[in-house]
């Protein structure tokens, strides 16, 4: 099991970096296919930048990796409401959700009690 987090600045120029550090913690997990590690870094990169886009910082992504799934996260401290991609009408701007629901087994969020919120998406490992 992997369990690691990643504080970065609420500035754009660190998705890259946030990109960065997925890729290399899932390249040490070798359990993670190839594939499931490009699905996770490409969501990774769209919570982070949703997280620089619309919420405030300072910014912490978690990686979780498990027997059968890799659980990301992105936490801020609050900022504009999360939206259901399933609904993109509504959507403020960009597809950056609807690709993350389309990569992933179950995704979400939640509000935390310090006032922030965590968007989160879960892809499975194997079939």
């Amino acid at each position: 099991m992997l369990l690691d987090k990643f504080v970065f600045d609420g500035e754009p120029a660190q998705v890259r970096r946030v990109r960065a550090w997925v890729r290399e913690r899932l390249a040490a997990a070798e359990e993670v296919p190839d594939e499931v590690a490009a699905d996770v870094v490409l969501i990774a990169g769209e919570l982070a930048a949703n997280a620089v886009r619309h919420a405030r910082g300072p910014v912490r992504a978690l990686l979780t990796c498990a027997d059968s799934a890799v659980w990301i996260g992105v936490e801020d401290a609050g900022g504009a409401a999360w939206f259901d991609p399933a609904a993109p009408d509504v959507a403020p701007v960009g597809t950056g959700l609807a690709l993350v629901a389309a990569c992933s087994r179950r995704r979400g969020h939640f509000h935390r009690a310090d006032g922030g919120k965590t968007v989160w998406a879960e892809i499975p490992i194997g079939t």
